[in-house]
């Protein structure tokens, strides 16, 4: 019998362009499985009850999932004091489900929402939520400026992950907010892919396991000042790995 993959591993060879993986969220099966999710994850959004969450897996009720939505609230009431009308980036926001849980953690708030991600992801997001801007490029949602520009769950997805950053920082007049980022605190970066095809994802993945002093060292060099961070979720063991990771969040000011 021949034993299944594990859902994580790490790739010893490192990123490379050749790998297919690289572009593996680029396939039918996540948007469509994103839609599949999307009544679950409204319905409780929408409800009185607890958002014990994470936004992509509406099926798994986690203490740790409720602390994400929390800290998310957390952080879109900072950004928005004393502001008329919030605008905020969500740089691969998948189906705008951080601006339906905006809309309903902090609905007193005007809000002004761009989310970017991958072609497919905005085709169904703007038939779901017709009112915010779906973006596909970088280079046209980082045209603008923004109070808050946040990463949850992507930025280690992006090979290029430091221009990335420079380009969050740059667009943001108040706050960068990047959580859900698998960090570890003594190994170098490296990768890990991932395999979920038990939640309907058809695909593999790799992804960073940033250094957390390389990541805070970056943003220190692009002027932006850590505010607090945060418990985004529990430590994990990554199939080969040198090092446990940790699921971390981090709220920066914007340089003045």
């Amino acid at each position: 019998m021949v034993e299944p993959l594990p859902e994580w591993e790490y790739v010893r060879e490192g990123w490379r362009k050749s790998d297919p993986r690289a572009a593996g969220w680029n396939h039918p099966s996540v948007a469509d499985t994103m839609n599949d999710n999307w009544p679950k994850f409204s319905e409780i959004v929408r409800s009185a009850r607890p958002l014990g969450i994470y936004p992509l897996a509406p099926q798994i009720r986690s203490e740790a999932g409720h602390n994400v939505s929390m800290t998310f609230g957390y952080v879109l009431a900072r950004a928005a004091h004393d502001k008329a009308r919030l605008s905020l980036l969500d740089w691969g926001g998948a189906l705008g489900q951080y601006a339906l849980m905006a809309s309903h953690l902090l609905p007193e708030a005007s809000l002004d929402i761009t989310v970017k991600d991958l072609p497919d992801v905005c085709r169904v997001g703007r038939a779901l939520l017709p009112s915010l801007s779906f973006d596909t490029d970088d280079a046209q949602c980082f045209s603008r400026k923004y109070d808050l520009v946040m990463a949850s769950n992507s930025l280690q997805y992006a090979e290029e992950w430091r221009s990335i950053v420079a380009r969050m920082v740059e667009s943001a007049t108040g706050w960068i907010y990047i959580t859900r980022l698998p960090v570890v605190h003594q190994s170098p970066s490296y990768v890990v892919v991932q395999r979920r095809y038990h939640y309907g994802y058809q695909t593999e993945y790799i992804s960073w396991v940033l250094n957390r002093g390389v990541f805070l060292s970056h943003l220190a060099s692009l002027g932006a000042t850590l505010v607090r961070e945060f418990i985004a979720g529990g430590n994990e063991q990554y199939s080969g790995a040198p090092e446990v990771a940790e699921t971390a969040g981090f709220l920066f000011r914007a340089p003045a």
